[in-house]
């Protein structure tokens, strides 16, 4: 166990006046919230090792101190207690995991390869979508038939479940549960007081926002069993940063942070080790536990190298970006299933160099199969439309509201994904009482022709109270005073 050290004080805002620094903060928080419809947002920046602005927007009460589901943010952390394991000489990268878990699935695969996500193992565990539905004990995931999509070590396919075992590694290793490790031992120590599996103090609702109507679902807040270490962990933007400057050894504290983890291994954390190679340009990689980017930010401007880790979960998303070279530390909260971007239209306003490199795209068309053609059109993750397209070549193009877009090609076991990004390797399941289908189960993610549908099996089910109106848009006046 380390010993805890004190919240740093403010640091100071980019060099110019610190108020209209602020105000300019506040300003982008403020619009992004309004054109990306989101109850709340929360965010907050650092420089030289310390909290430097936070800010709040939405109609959804929040204030800095509220926490947020941060999703996979998870990850990283738990990375960090499993670093700690090799540190301490009590395992090895490049061991086996079934050295230490005889039950894992992949057992042949190594730590390394679990904390890189290439390990093989599938996106999720078998059974219904885990993060808005729940998830069981270690038990019952061993038991479960996690599949292995790919050897391991042949390919970066990120995988839930592949912390979900580094989780119950940490847990072996030290007689009790990861999040009681990860309060002990990361947390605690770098002062991140409002961060815990669940919220040590006032806490988010999360929502989804329909994308046609000015109306919310609120979002079940599921437990993840020993799916935890994946996600389940609430913080806030101000923590985030504490973490995020402590990973790129932002600021001086008196090697204080050498106590968690030495800044040499958290240098090993940013390496890259396994590209992203999603059939677009490569701009990102895996190392230890956080990813790794290498071009422009949003809207294409501003290249910049980039480390931390996204996280998403029914009801709210967060990013947590670090610069390595100047320190510079971005997160944002937000209580959307659908989003806010990322949190590079903050980082933008720190002051970035270089130009930016043209966006690619990706997409495809045509096709006449009658089975793929009654596939295609609008289907709904949650609240978020996404796009099935019949390709020339008979393939199924799921398309992402973001632009990215995972290819499905037609085999004896089905629809499985066979280029693009997070679903590759992964199924696409027509789900149907009848014809056409009344869903589709991709990976496990329940896609419906309506938002959420009610008429549909709806993992971790649907609010009784419905979709109700709120003033999630912005009002005319609102809209006049921006412009």
């Amino acid at each position: 166990m380390t010993t805890a050290r004190p919240v740093p004080p403010p640091a100071s805002l980019p060099p110019d006046d610190a108020a209209s620094a602020g105000v300019r903060f506040d300003d982008a928080l403020r619009a992004r919230c309004g054109e990306r419809r989101v109850p709340a947002l929360s965010a907050a920046v650092g420089r030289a090792g310390a909290v430097a602005w936070t800010g709040t927007a939405g109609w959804a009460p929040s204030g800095p101190g509220t926490a947020f589901r941060i999703g996979s943010i998870t990850k990283p952390m738990t990375a960090v207690a499993v670093l700690r394991l090799a540190v301490a000489g009590r395992l090895g990268l490049n061991d086996p995991v079934g050295r230490y878990l005889a039950d894992a699935p992949a057992p042949d695969a190594t730590v390394a390869q679990l904390l890189t996500h290439t390990a093989g193992l599938a996106a999720e565990p078998p059974g219904p979508w885990w993060e808005r539905h729940g998830a069981g004990s270690w038990a019952e995931l061993v038991a479960s038939g996690v599949e292995r999509l790919w050897e391991p070590g042949e390919r970066h396919h990120y995988s839930n479940v592949g912390y979900a075992v580094l989780g119950r590694l940490v847990e072996e290793a030290h007689g009790r549960s990861w999040d009681a490790v990860l309060r002990d031992e990361v947390w605690a120590p770098l002062g991140m007081t409002g961060t815990g599996r669940t919220p040590p103090g006032e806490a988010a609702v999360g929502y989804a926002v329909h994308p046609d109507a000015d109306t919310v679902l609120v979002e079940p807040v599921a437990a993840y069993g020993a799916m935890g270490p994946a996600g389940e962990v609430w913080s806030t933007p101000a923590d985030l940063v504490r973490f995020g400057s402590w990973l790129v050894g932002a600021g001086d504290d008196g090697g204080a942070g050498d106590d968690v983890l030495p800044l040499a291994w958290r240098r090993r954390m940013a390496t890259p080790r396994a590209v992203v190679d999603d059939d677009v340009p490569f701009t990102a990689a895996w190392g230890l536990g956080v990813s790794v980017h290498h071009g422009p930010g949003e809207g294409g401007r501003n290249a910049r190298r980039t480390v931390g880790h996204g996280g998403s979960v029914p009801g709210f998303t967060a990013t947590l970006r670090a610069d390595p070279a100047t320190g510079d530390v971005v997160a944002v909260c937000g209580s959307s299933t659908a989003g806010f971007g990322d949190a590079s239209f903050l980082l933008d306003l720190l002051g970035v160099p270089g130009p930016a490199p043209e966006p690619a795209v990706v997409g495809g068309a045509g096709g006449t199969a009658p089975d793929a053609l009654a596939l295609a059109g609008t289907w709904y993750w949650g609240p978020m439309p996404y796009t099935v397209s019949v390709r020339a070549d008979g393939c199924l193009d799921l398309g992402s509201p973001d632009g990215r877009s995972t290819v499905f090609d037609r085999t004896p076991e089905g629809w499985v994904g066979v280029a693009g990004g997070y679903w590759r390797g992964e199924r696409l399941r027509p789900v149907a009482t009848g014809t056409p289908a009344e869903a589709l189960d991709v990976g496990t993610f329940h896609l419906t022709r309506v938002p959420y549908d009610p008429a549909t099996a709806v993992p971790g089910g649907v609010d009784p109270a419905g979709w109700r109106a709120v003033p999630v848009s912005p009002s005319a006046a609102e809209r006049d005073a921006g412009s």
